[in-house]
């Protein structure tokens, strides 16, 4: 996460690395598994890094690995919070306090 430039409204927008794949590599079977058509996949976001074992042919690894990081990305999306009555969009509460907590 990097701070960005300040918006219309004076706040200051976050910039936030997107997740991507990094390499996916043929390898041994991880323990206690068998086979040998094992692949290693690293996928990285910002100093952030996910590495994952996956079976298969490397095309349908690819196809698999590149659905986990569009669902990784997707929830960086902020999406702003909208009353699902009025479809208007809902004023942050100033206090940090639940609605009817006092």
């Amino acid at each position: 996460m990097r701070p960005g430039n300040t918006t219309a409204d004076g706040s200051v927008a976050v910039v936030l690395d997107a997740y991507r794949l990094v390499s996916i590599e043929s390898t041994i079977a991880p323990a206690p598994a068998d086979g040998d058509d094992w692949l290693v996949y690293t996928i990285s976001q910002g100093t952030n890094v996910v590495t994952g074992y996956r079976r298969g042919t490397r095309a349908s690894v690819t196809y698999e690995v590149e659905r986990i990081v569009e669902a990784f990305n997707d929830r960086l999306m902020v999406r702003p919070r909208v009353n699902r009555w009025t479809g208007k969009p809902v004023a942050p509460n100033p206090r940090g306090l639940l609605p009817n907590a006092r």
